[in-house]
């Protein structure tokens, strides 16, 4: 397309994410969100009272057949993204996925192929790859600043109320503990070749509200994967928008020969504190800020835009580690087992 030219967006997925997305897209500069589907129709009908011009659709296969577009963004629950993102690479477009690709590394294997033969822009949603501390923490290990790396522990625990919205949707592994998995692949620049894990269930719901997991990574380095939705209501929160209020209490360290660091989400240094909550509010991954959501959310959206644009290789997310990431996590639901899994 020309590099003067518009690029055309759909949306697939008006959920918290989604409303995240959607407002990124309607304010970056040369892009046109023109079309979005839900099948809950009053957020359809919410988005098009703050953009007219928005065709509504209640299901994917009529938003790809009717609308005119160039890239889709896909924020859908987890279970629906290998097979609208195949069905929109069917149709000549553009896709960003959010996170996880697909619920199974063979599912993401054949969605990777389609979009590699279709020979289209195609993105993960890893958005902490975007995010300023953690690119700086890249190039310090890439520098050789910490000398070499012998372990690197990462947490992400969530607000317990949310996990009703999850429980029967997704494993820890494919909702949260992803994007530590992503991290570490990328930190490392590695793969794993051994995984032990443990899981609990208190909730009772489908899928375990705890998960932990060992990794051993081919370069010798030890991975620690930690996910819970035991976070209590009173914590203070730092997930802090008008339609999602709740806390993310993340963290990763990481522990070298020459030396160590750490990024703390909790950490953060503006708070508010009222008469009926703390608040520590994010303002790295996606605030609002002005009616508009900045931050690393933005800049992996508008990296996204310019790859359709310019029809761009991906330099920051990487396909192939997005897989990878779907069969360790498999990896470590096999492992809660019992029984430590070789992946080499």
């Amino acid at each position: 397309m020309g590099a003067s030219q518009d690029v055309r967006v759909g949306l697939v997925g008006l959920g918290r994410f989604g409303k995240l997305h959607a407002s990124v897209l309607a304010s970056l500069p040369g892009v046109e969100l023109v079309a979005a589907c839900d099948p809950v129709q009053e957020e359809v009908i919410s988005l098009q009272a703050q953009i007219p011009a928005l065709a509504g659709f209640a299901d994917i296969t009529d938003l790809l057949a009717e609308a005119e577009i160039d890239a889709l963004f896909i924020v859908s629950p987890e279970p629906l993204h290998a097979e609208q993102a195949m069905a929109a690479l069917d149709r000549g477009v553009a896709v960003f996925v959010e996170k996880p690709l697909a619920l199974t590394a063979a599912e993401a294997e054949q969605v990777a192929q389609k979009a590699a033969s279709a020979g289209l822009p195609f993105q993960v949603g890893f958005v902490l790859r975007f995010d300023v501390q953690h690119a700086l923490l890249k190039a310090e290990i890439a520098s050789g600043g910490l000398g070499e790396i012998v372990s690197i522990r990462t947490k992400r625990n969530c607000t317990r109320a949310w996990f009703p919205n999850f429980g029967d949707r997704a494993h820890p592994v494919q909702e949260t503990s992803i994007h530590d998995i992503d991290l570490l692949l990328w930190l490392l620049d590695s793969q794993v070749r051994r995984v032990q894990a443990v899981e609990r269930n208190r909730a009772g719901m489908t899928y375990p509200d705890g998960s932990w997991a060992l990794l051993e990574f081919d370069n010798g380095a030890i991975g620690i994967v930690e996910s819970s939705w035991f976070v209590p209501d009173g914590a203070p929160a730092n997930v802090v928008t008008p339609t999602w209020r709740g806390t993310i209490d993340a963290e990763i360290e990481v522990i070298g020969t020459e030396g160590s660091s750490r990024i703390r989400l909790l950490d953060g240094p503006l708070s508010f504190w009222t008469s009926t909550y703390d608040a520590i509010p994010e303002t790295g991954l996606w605030p609002e800020l002005a009616g508009a959501v900045v931050g690393a959310l933005r800049a992996e959206d508008a990296h996204f835009i310019e790859r359709v644009r310019h029809n761009l290789p991906e330099t920051t997310t990487s396909v192939a580690d997005a897989i990878s990431g779907l069969r360790i996590g498999e990896a470590i639901v096999s492992a809660s087992a019992g029984n430590a899994v070789l992946l080499v």
